[in-house]
């Protein structure tokens, strides 16, 4: 049962009053790097929205102010280290223009972030770099902190020579001051709110291209001594900055756009406006790029420079606005430079996350109610938002969705929009009111869970879908669907509309289809669980024209994991044209736990194709060696595989992780070298501690206590304390294991503090929670205080029922597996079994033996894999 999104008490937000306009904001900044500090001088010109205004208020967070003035005159001020009032020397009205300008110093602990050498990382250079999603800007400049004020910009930094400055705009200076400083000043003649105001000093290489088609000049910035995997990373941007422009059907809104790589950054990419901030984890090395990219993080940074930028959310609860529409544009993107095939697959892996989350909580994508906005960031903002424009699409059609994207566009550049904005512009564009899309979609938490049976009436020749929805409570979704059929090989497309609890669809047909799809393409937001005969999931897999439509056929036969259902995820994973069958036949294949699978999987090592090895690398790790002695083939080949390696740093590392997952005894003597190799994002290394933290031997103990040290990686560090909470759970190490992790609530880094705080719910020992709290009271980040505050409320509910949900999840799976292994036996005894309606056998002299690989009465031969 999902929990609530937020406590009972909190707050109810609404976007703030604004009586004033801020029509520029000139910023003159000298951060000092070894210090950590930062002087400052803001200038707001502003233009009041009232009468008699008598005074203005700004965020501003523990700041000191050095001089505050209006129209140069000494302003009176108030001051409680988080708004400044600042009263103004008479009363303006409405209209009337006044100049504020405060300078200030301030070291802050948030919005802009210092970083430099660490014992993990001693060669790294001095760096600052500026966050200000979502109200983190107040922490470095005095503002008006929401999305909804937007003004152009000046930026003038004042920084050591030799020191590269990266702003919002064009660079309009560079002055060599003569005293081993260089004054660099940007600007930017659009407005945009404070959020999306960049500053970003530090020893960058360069690199400068052009978009093709539009002459966007193309920046992108990195470590030294990197250009080459900078540029491998990147090296898409042109062709995204030229295909959106016309998609959209509106040009990219800026002269330039940078990229830059920093150190220790928060987040994946931030899209200040022309001037995106990416995570140096994500350059890819050589090696790396063998079997991964990273064009969805660049083309969402790069959509948002129209949706965020261009187009902003007027206040958080509005945020699908811009990150529901930069995730779905990674879909877009992806469509066109590779495939729409690919694109499904990245679509799915978000519903995927959607779902995963949905299990935790569920909330309307429009949500007023949270505890602070970084709480709103989440799956259901990204992945549900970008579904439902996908669903919007489908629903429209192309043509006419985006004569409504270049509408939205085009209406309101430059401003704010909430999403009756968006159904507005929808229904200008096409004529129809969606309103209760849009309603049931945004509005509400959850989504359709869906119960669906298909039977086949010979005699009426007639088949019947019925269709429930089945998510509790009152809600009832109202949208259109479809199913595919395939009569004779001919596929038939028949439209539904589900509107009640219940319907009953009546098709009739000539034959018995031999295809059944319900939603081809899997188009709408939901769960289904679709009852229809084995045959047609095993058709599905083979021959449907949409790959994802394959995948998910895979998915459902690993629920129904008897003989013909592996034979036909076997034929699946060998012969299947698209990687990603492939890798969903490995997937399912672990999931039925057979040993037909088993050998399936073994005779697959050699895939040439490197996500499908990944895939089989991983569902090798269903098979433990205490639930069946024949899974010790699985560890014998995957202690193998670890130990040779791979030439993707990717597969090696679930053969790593799977090693652990299947308990073999050498999991400690193999995993334990493998800590030393180093990898894309530590990934090998990564997954090897969590291998030790599955493989259940004592003997990984210290092997994971040692490897949460201050010189790892952050990676690693976050690895290792999810490995330890797992390993001791249960364990006479339990204590020391909590001890350890209570230490690691004050981590450098706040994802290892947020790991450390889901581990000790993983231990289950509520003595933990005076430490979490103590976390709690001092943690900065808004994402780990969320952690915190779930970690207590788990551990409270927890109790004494943790020992016994983890015995009760340990006898769940032996019993998959010993059913698995039960079922496969039961098989093999009916094939011997003589088949008491045949015809007596004939004279012994006159029997023949049946040819090799001939079917068995009643079996049917597997269809031809679609060519």
């Amino acid at each position: 049962m999902p929990r609530p999104f937020v406590s009972p008490d909190a707050r109810t937000h609404f976007a703030p009053d604004c009586p004033v306009t801020i029509a520029h904001t000139r910023l003159e900044l000298a951060p000092d790097l070894a210090a950590r500090s930062l002087r400052g001088r803001v200038t707001l010109s502003l233009q009041s929205r009232r009468d008699d205004l008598g005074a203005v208020e700004l965020d501003a967070v523990d700041m000191t102010f050095a001089d505050v003035t209006v129209d140069q005159v000494a302003a009176a001020t108030a001051y409680d280290g988080k708004r400044l009032r600042v009263e103004l020397p008479r009363a303006y009205q409405r209209g009337e223009k006044l100049t504020l300008y405060i300078a200030y110093h301030c070291r802050p602990v948030r919005g802009l972030y210092f970083v430099g050498p660490d014992e993990a990382h001693p060669e790294r250079p001095l760096e600052c770099w500026t966050q200000g999603q979502d109200e983190d800007s107040r922490f470095y400049f005095p503002c008006m902190d929401a999305p909804l004020v937007k003004s152009t910009s000046e930026v003038l930094c004042t920084a050591p020579t030799g020191v590269f400055v990266l702003s919002n705009g064009d660079l309009r200076e560079r002055r060599d001051l003569g005293d081993g400083r260089t004054l660099w000043h940007y600007g930017l003649d659009f407005p945009h709110s404070p959020y999306l105001v960049t500053l970003v000093c530090g020893p960058f290489a360069e690199i400068k291209t052009r978009a093709p088609e539009t002459g966007v000049e193309v920046y992108y910035y990195g470590p030294k001594g990197r250009e080459a995997d900078i540029e491998r990373t990147l090296r898409a941007t042109p062709a995204i900055i030229d295909f959106f422009s016309k998609t959209i059907g509106v040009r990219y809104p800026f002269a330039r756009y940078s990229q830059i790589f920093v150190s220790d950054f928060i987040f994946g990419g931030m899209e200040n406006t022309t001037a995106t901030t990416l995570t140096g984890e994500a350059i890819l090395d050589e090696r790396a790029a063998l079997d991964h990219d990273v064009d969805y993080l660049v083309a969402h940074e790069l959509a948002h420079q129209w949706w965020g930028d261009l187009v902003t959310c007027r206040e958080w609860p509005e945020a699908w606005l811009n990150e529901g529409f930069a995730t779905y544009f990674e879909y877009v993107w992806r469509t066109h430079s590779r495939s729409r095939d690919e694109a499904d697959i990245d679509l799915l892996g978000d519903m995927d996350g959607y779902l995963d989350e949905a299990g935790e909580y569920q909330r309307p994508i429009v949500c007023r109610q949270f505890e602070e906005p970084i709480d709103l960031f989440d799956r259901h903002l990204y992945e549900k938002g970008g579904r439902v424009l996908h669903m919007l699409r489908h629903e429209l059609g192309d043509a006419v969705f985006w004569r409504a994207i270049r509408l939205y566009a085009e209406r309101h550049a430059r401003g704010s929009v909430e999403t009756r904005d968006l159904a507005r512009t929808v229904e200008d564009a096409s004529g129809r009111n969606l309103d209760r899309f849009f309603h049931q979609w945004t509005q509400y938490a959850g989504h359709p869970e869906l119960e669906c049976t298909w039977q086949w009436d010979a005699d009426k020749r007639t088949g019947s879908l019925r269709v429930e929805q089945k998510q509790e409570g009152d809600k009832l979704y109202d949208f259109n669907t479809g199913l595919r059929l395939e009569v004779a090989g001919r596929e038939r497309d028949v439209p539904l509309h589900i509107t009640l609890r219940s319907h009953t669809f009546d098709v009739r047909l000539d034959e018995a289809p031999t295809q059944v799809v319900f939603d081809p393409g899997d188009v709408l937001l939901k769960t289904v669980k679709f009852d229809k005969p084995r045959p047609l999931w095993v058709r599905q897999l083979a021959v449907a024209s949409l790959a994802i439509d394959r995948v998910l056929a895979a998915r459902a036969l690993a629920d129904k994991p008897d003989g013909p259902a592996v034979a036909a995820l076997r034929q699946a994973l060998e012969t299947d044209a698209f990687w990603a069958v492939r890798a969903a036949a490995a997937t399912a294949l672990g999931k039925t736990r057979r040993q037909d699978a088993l050998s399936a999987l073994l005779a697959a090592r050699g895939q040439e194709q490197p996500k499908v090895r990944r895939a089989v690398a991983a569902a090798l790790g269903e098979f433990r060696i205490d639930y069946e002695p024949g899974n010790a083939r699985a560890a014998e080949l995957l202690a193998a595989w670890v130990r040779d390696g791979d030439p993707s740093c990717f597969v090696e590392a679930n053969a790593a992780l799977a090693l652990g997952r299947v308990r073999s005894p050498r999991a400690v003597e193999v995993l334990g070298p493998v800590l030393e190799r180093r990898s894309y994002m530590d990934t090998i290394r990564a997954r090897a501690l969590e291998g030790l933290g599955v493989c259940g031997d004592a003997a990984a103990y210290p092997v994971i206590e040692t490897a949460i040290s201050r010189t790892a990686t952050f990676q690693s560090r976050r690895a290792a304390v999810t490995a330890l909470g797992r390993l001791a759970e249960g364990t006479a190490n339990a204590r020391r294991a909590r001890e350890r992790l209570e230490a690691c609530l004050s981590d450098s880094d706040f994802r290892v503090r947020m790991d450390a705080a889901s581990a000790l719910v993983e231990i289950g020992d509520a003595r933990a929670i005076p430490a979490i709290e103590r976390a709690l009271a001092g943690e900065l980040d808004g994402r780990a205080r969320r952690r915190f505050r779930n970690a207590i409320t788990q551990l409270r509910e927890k109790g004494d029922a943790g020992e016994k949900l983890r015995k009760l999840g340990e006898e769940v799976e032996r019993l998959r597996g010993e059913s698995a292994r039960l079922r496969e036996r039961l098989e093999k005894l009916e094939a011997k079994a003589p088949d008491p309606s045949a015809p007596p056998a004939p004279a012994p002299a006159a029997a023949k033996r049946p040819r090799p690989g001939s079917h068995r009465p009643g079996r049917k031969p597997l269809v031809p894999r679609r060519r």
